[in-house]
Protein backbone atom coordinates (compact mmCIF):
# COMPACT_ATOMS: atom_id res chain seq x y z
CA UNK A 1 0.00 0.00 0.00
CA UNK A 2 1.50 3.30 -1.10
CA UNK A 3 1.81 5.98 1.64
CA UNK A 4 -0.14 8.34 -0.62
CA UNK A 5 -2.93 5.95 -1.59
CA UNK A 6 -6.51 6.52 -0.49
CA UNK A 7 -6.52 3.20 1.40
CA UNK A 8 -3.40 4.22 3.33
CA UNK A 9 -4.90 7.59 4.29
CA UNK A 10 -8.11 5.90 5.48
CA UNK A 11 -6.13 3.34 7.49
CA UNK A 12 -4.08 6.14 9.08
CA UNK A 13 -7.27 7.91 10.17
CA UNK A 14 -8.87 4.89 11.86
CA UNK A 15 -6.60 4.75 14.90
CA UNK A 16 -6.82 8.47 15.79
CA UNK A 17 -10.59 8.40 15.32
CA UNK A 18 -10.91 5.35 17.57
CA UNK A 19 -8.75 7.07 20.20
CA UNK A 20 -10.81 10.27 19.93
CA UNK A 21 -14.00 8.29 20.53
CA UNK A 22 -12.43 6.36 23.44
CA UNK A 23 -11.37 9.65 25.08
CA UNK A 24 -14.89 11.05 24.67
CA UNK A 25 -16.40 7.91 26.23
CA UNK A 26 -13.93 7.95 29.14
CA UNK A 27 -14.63 11.61 29.90
CA UNK A 28 -18.40 11.07 29.58
CA UNK A 29 -18.26 8.35 32.21
CA UNK A 30 -15.83 10.17 34.51
CA UNK A 31 -17.75 13.46 34.46
CA UNK A 32 -21.33 12.16 34.14
CA UNK A 33 -23.76 14.83 35.32
CA UNK A 34 -21.17 17.64 35.42
CA UNK A 35 -22.04 19.82 32.43
CA UNK A 36 -19.11 22.19 32.93
CA UNK A 37 -16.50 19.41 33.18
CA UNK A 38 -18.02 17.60 30.20
CA UNK A 39 -17.86 20.72 28.02
CA UNK A 40 -14.35 21.65 29.12
CA UNK A 41 -12.96 18.15 28.60
CA UNK A 42 -14.63 17.81 25.19
CA UNK A 43 -13.12 21.14 24.12
CA UNK A 44 -9.67 20.12 25.35
CA UNK A 45 -9.79 16.79 23.54
CA UNK A 46 -10.97 18.44 20.32
CA UNK A 47 -8.28 21.13 20.57
CA UNK A 48 -5.51 18.53 21.02
CA UNK A 49 -6.69 16.50 18.04
CA UNK A 50 -7.06 19.55 15.80
CA UNK A 51 -3.52 20.67 16.71
CA UNK A 52 -2.27 17.22 15.71
CA UNK A 53 -4.05 17.05 12.36
CA UNK A 54 -1.07 17.79 10.06
CA UNK A 55 1.94 16.61 12.06
CA UNK A 56 4.63 14.25 10.76
CA UNK A 57 4.49 10.52 11.49
CA UNK A 58 6.94 10.61 14.42
CA UNK A 59 5.02 13.35 16.24
CA UNK A 60 1.71 11.68 15.40
CA UNK A 61 2.95 8.43 16.98
CA UNK A 62 4.06 10.32 20.11
CA UNK A 63 0.71 12.08 20.42
CA UNK A 64 -1.17 8.80 19.94
CA UNK A 65 0.83 7.30 22.84
CA UNK A 66 0.02 10.35 24.96
CA UNK A 67 -3.64 10.10 24.02
CA UNK A 68 -3.82 6.40 24.96
CA UNK A 69 -2.17 7.21 28.31
CA UNK A 70 -4.66 10.04 28.91
CA UNK A 71 -7.63 7.79 28.08
CA UNK A 72 -6.37 5.11 30.44
CA UNK A 73 -5.71 7.65 33.20
CA UNK A 74 -9.21 9.14 32.89
CA UNK A 75 -10.85 5.72 32.76
CA UNK A 76 -8.93 4.23 35.69
CA UNK A 77 -8.01 7.11 37.98
CA UNK A 78 -10.48 9.98 37.68
CA UNK A 79 -13.20 9.84 40.29
CA UNK A 80 -15.52 12.77 40.76
CA UNK A 81 -16.60 13.78 44.24
CA UNK A 82 -19.74 15.74 45.07
CA UNK A 83 -20.17 17.63 48.33
CA UNK A 84 -23.04 16.37 50.45
CA UNK A 85 -25.25 19.36 51.33
CA UNK A 86 -26.22 17.96 54.72
CA UNK A 87 -22.87 17.29 56.35
CA UNK A 88 -20.36 18.87 54.00
CA UNK A 89 -18.62 15.56 53.36
CA UNK A 90 -17.82 14.41 49.86
CA UNK A 91 -19.45 11.43 48.18
CA UNK A 92 -17.74 9.51 45.39
CA UNK A 93 -18.94 6.82 43.04
CA UNK A 94 -15.99 4.45 42.83
CA UNK A 95 -16.17 1.87 40.06
CA UNK A 96 -14.49 -1.56 40.21
CA UNK A 97 -11.98 -0.26 37.64
CA UNK A 98 -10.76 2.30 40.19
CA UNK A 99 -8.89 -0.28 42.27
CA UNK A 100 -5.79 1.93 42.46
CA UNK A 101 -7.64 4.82 44.09
CA UNK A 102 -8.98 2.94 47.07
CA UNK A 103 -7.35 4.29 50.22
CA UNK A 104 -7.57 1.63 52.88
CA UNK A 105 -7.95 2.94 56.40
CA UNK A 106 -8.66 6.49 55.25
CA UNK A 107 -10.95 8.76 57.21
CA UNK A 108 -12.02 12.36 56.79
CA UNK A 109 -9.84 14.80 58.69
CA UNK A 110 -11.19 16.82 61.58
CA UNK A 111 -11.41 19.97 59.46
CA UNK A 112 -13.19 18.16 56.63
CA UNK A 113 -10.55 19.29 54.18
CA UNK A 114 -9.23 15.92 53.06
CA UNK A 115 -8.36 12.37 53.96
CA UNK A 116 -5.87 11.15 56.47
CA UNK A 117 -4.64 7.65 57.00
CA UNK A 118 -5.71 5.84 60.12
CA UNK A 119 -2.70 5.28 62.40
CA UNK A 120 -1.46 1.69 62.28
CA UNK A 121 -1.48 -0.21 65.55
Amino acid sequence: MSPHSRAHRIARMREPLALYRALLRARAKAFAGDVRALAASRGEIREKFEASRDVDDALAAQRMREGREAEEFIRLHVVQAVRDDAGGAFKMRVEPSHVDVTIEGARESESGSGCEREPKA
